[in-house]
């Protein structure tokens, strides 16, 4: 599917409240800056209705990020990076959100930016991806006898096992990331970078979020 389609989809499954794969956060009044990470063509903040809001969304992904400037410019703030050097200042963002982006960065690395950017008491939300949708992945590569995509899945399954035991990820040869995510592993994360953690469902998602909680900010490096 090409990359503009699959988010005008995203769009669709985000305006329509009985499909489970639809997933939002909550947006409370005292946000005035948001962040997205991993925004796409901004259907997150175009379905949460943040016209009030300051929303900033970034993407690796030029295609969509110049789809987003020609059609929600006047509405979001589109910026091309990734998040493992987030560009804005510290301490400045009141809620950080990433929907779908997460498994495929270097979620340490981001965690310490989320950090970064987030005023005291600034909220993180992000679901995760299950070892169970990497296990179906690698059963889908064998049954079509595809040897890349084995070859790949493997590394995103065994990257899974390295973020549940060590707290690291790895990159693939081609020095982008994947990986599942094991719910202990990343409340640790959270926890050890001074948030307040809550773990729930929402719909088919788990969801994490967190708070930076107040007078134990860590100072960055």
């Amino acid at each position: 599917m090409d990359p503009i389609e699959y988010h005008l989809k995203e769009l669709e499954i985000a305006f329509n409240k009985n499909d489970e794969r639809k997933s939002l956060p909550i947006i409370l009044d005292s946000d005035k800056i948001i962040l997205d990470i991993g925004c796409g063509i901004g259907q997150s903040f175009i379905a949460l209705d943040c016209s009030d809001k300051i929303c900033i969304g970034i993407d690796v992904d030029e295609d969509v990020i110049r789809y987003g400037i020609e059609n929600y410019g006047s509405k979001i703030q589109f910026i091309l990076s990734d998040a493992k050097r987030i560009p804005l200042p510290s301490n400045t963002v009141d809620l950080v959100y990433s929907r779908v982006s997460l498994p495929y960065t270097n979620i340490p690395k981001v965690i310490k930016e989320i950090r970064r950017v987030l005023r005291q008491d600034g909220r993180v939300w992000m679901t995760l991806h299950s070892k169970d949708m990497a296990i179906k992945y690698i059963k889908e590569a064998i049954s079509s006898r595809n040897i890349k995509r084995f070859v790949y899945v493997t590394y995103v399954i065994l990257n899974g096992y390295f973020l549940k035991y060590f707290g690291i990820v790895f990159p693939f040869i081609n020095g982008r990331y994947e990986s599942w995510q094991n719910t202990s592993a990343i409340k640790k994360l959270l926890i050890l970078s001074s948030f307040e953690v809550n773990v729930h469902e929402v719909g088919s998602h788990t969801v994490i979020e967190g708070r930076l909680i107040q007078g134990k900010r860590k100072k960055s490096a």
